[in-house]
């Protein structure tokens, strides 16, 4: 269970930050821009590409925030909000890789084995995205509780320090 932390306004701000900065990656590029340039696909083929570019932007930034953030004279609360999304966008990247090395591999099977169209999207959808988009549901659940978490001044689960939360 976490506990609670007495934060001031403007530290909840800017604990909810790296998990806004999360959600927004995960939520609006990997779902909404997706789909629209998904759509686009047979006439603008490497425009799907941009989900995948504007992720790692975003994870590498978040990353390299949260380094900052750990160095810094930041509250406990903040950095431990920041050491949370690290965490989590570590495995995310992690996850991002092996899907585009998924689907790259499937997509240069299919093309070595002379595999039809049909054949290649099950592969590339069953083997490549579904396990991705299960796994980036799982993560929007809990990037919304880290939300939660920040806005209820609490410590995530792990992060807690006897001289630097108080229970409630």
């Amino acid at each position: 269970m976490s506990e609670k932390y007495i934060a001031t306004p403007d530290e909840i701000v800017r604990a909810k930050w790296p998990h806004e900065i999360f959600l927004i990656n995960l939520v609006f590029n990997h779902i909404l821009v997706f789909a629209s340039t998904f759509g686009v696909f047979s006439t603008f083929p490497l425009m799907v590409l941009i989900v995948p570019f504007t992720s790692f932007a975003i994870t590498g930034y978040i990353l390299f925030k949260a380094r900052t953030i750990a160095a810094s004279d930041e509250t406990v609360f903040v950095k431990a909000h920041w050491a949370l999304a690290h965490k989590r966008n570590s495995h995310f990247m992690w996850l991002l890789i092996v899907a585009c090395c998924v689907m790259a591999g499937g997509l240069w099977l299919s093309s070595a084995m002379g595999w039809s169209k049909i054949a290649t999207i099950a592969l590339l959808g069953g083997v490549g995205l579904l396990p991705f988009m299960v796994s980036l549901l799982i993560l929007i659940v809990l990037g919304n509780d880290a939300v939660h978490q920040a806005k209820s001044s609490k410590l995530p689960k792990g992060a807690v320090t006897s001289n630097s939360a108080t229970t409630a």
